[in-house]
């Protein structure tokens, strides 16, 4: 596992030196969602100094590195109408493209389950928008090949090669049509493998877990290690909008969750782990990563400014990474945590089901309702809960909190 030093933020593997100008620096955030009527939306879109004065004192750590990746969970138009799906339609002003280029990021990641919440034509809208401004698309494009692509690019004479799929919800593209490449683990192996011969360094994005979930589930890490042994130097995750642990496997690390970077929400409509977020910086030697260094970030959804966590704060939250970090190291304390987060949702998954049964018998709501109950199955997040809490109902073990229930319920309701 990695362990990261509570006090300064950094994991170093043993033998790697210290900190070195000839090691590359790869960075990567969470989300950034600048969605209209959400306050971000406009203080991206006021113009450079605006945008820039978003993040704060994290801004002079976003430029220290060679290449700097963060993931847009949204599209940047005016085009389009909501699809019909299941959860939030998200979509910003094209003049909120100013806080992506005010981060100074190189690379940004649309394979996540909103691209299409407008349809394609905002999609690949906002794809030209973005590579525009000098910003690189990893992860979506025109049709499942064009989503699919390696994007390489070259820092201090390395060929840095991105790859990122999201999880099955309403953003996949097809072979014809525009979209986000999917998450599906035999194709998605094989595009590690045919890549690794065309780059130098190979990092894979992932999109996916449980919201809010602070662990990820034993499929995502099955599948992200199976990314590692078909060739990436690095697997890199969010979606679940809270961090997870990180590991060491086969000395490849894995970030199973960055959680939010920069996601305005009202606070009185999210649970506190929506502020738990980080950034990472990987130093690599070769392919070898020999240095990794976290850094917390406090997001003030009152002045829409992001802060550098120090202190107390910073202390609690590494040693929270830490230990969700060990809890996936043991496999089977991971599982035992895993089972009994499933059973705490088996009522709301129920509950949605009994709830769809009834809509889809409606002319009005039943096309809303197909959407649900697909995403409900097509989704490997949403499925994965719902196989585990029956099975577990069907062993007669839902009454169990395996040991590990006052724990989970810290780590699910505490902020620090």
């Amino acid at each position: 596992m990695i362990h990261v030093n509570a006090e300064t933020g950094c994991w170093q593997a043993s033998g790697g030196g210290a900190r070195s100008p000839q090691l590359l620096r790869v960075l990567a955030t969470g989300d950034i969602c600048p969605m209209r009527g959400w306050r971000l939306d406009a203080c991206f879109a006021g113009g450079a100094p605006k945008a820039a004065a978003v993040y704060g004192d994290v801004l002079p750590q976003l430029a220290d590195k060679d290449l700097s990746v963060t993931n847009l969970e949204l599209t940047l138009s005016e085009k389009g109408e909501p699809i019909i799906k299941d959860g939030p339609v998200l979509q910003g002003p094209p003049a909120a493209i100013e806080g992506i280029v005010a981060g100074q990021f190189d690379a940004a990641v649309m394979a996540n389950n909103h691209v299409l919440d407008m349809g394609p034509e905002a999609l690949l809208e906002t794809i030209a928008l973005v590579r525009s401004r000098g910003v690189a698309v990893v992860g979506a494009g025109e049709n499942l090949a064009d989503a699919s692509k390696l994007v390489v690019l070259e820092r201090r004479g390395v060929r840095v090669g991105l790859l990122a799929f999201a999880e099955n919800e309403f953003c996949n593209a097809t072979p014809t049509t525009p979209g986000g490449a999917a998450l599906q683990p035999g194709p998605n192996v094989n595009i590690v493998r045919r890549s690794r011969e065309a780059c130098d360094l190979l990092i894979v994005f992932v999109h996916g877990g449980n919201e809010f979930c602070p662990f990820p589930s034993p499929r995502m890490v099955r599948d992200y290690r199976a990314l590692v042994d078909a060739g990436a130097d690095a697997v890199i995750g969010h979606h679940p909008h809270t961090v997870q642990g990180v590991e060491l496997h086969a000395g490849v690390p894995i970030v199973y969750s960055l959680g939010n970077f920069l996601f305005w929400a009202d606070p009185k409509e999210v649970p506190a782990t929506w502020w738990l977020e980080m950034f990472a910086r990987l130093h690599f030697d070769g392919r070898r990563c020999v240095r990794v260094d976290v850094h917390p970030v406090d997001f003030d959804p009152r002045t829409v400014t992001a802060k550098l966590s120090t202190g107390t704060d910073k202390r609690a939250f590494l040693t929270r990474l830490n230990r969700l970090s060990q809890i996936i190291a043991d496999r089977d304390l991971h599982q035992r945590f895993w089972s009994a987060y499933c059973l705490t949702r088996m009522q709301h998954y129920l509950d949605w089901i009994k709830d769809m049964r009834q809509d889809i018998e409606s002319p009005q709501r039943r096309r809303h309702a197909a959407a649900r109950l697909k995403n409900l199955f097509s989704c490997e997040a949403h499925c994965e809960v719902l196989v585990t809490g029956l099975e577990l109902i069907r062993q007669g073990r839902d009454g169990d909190d395996f040991a590990v229930g006052d724990e989970l319920s810290r780590f699910m309701g505490d902020a620090r």
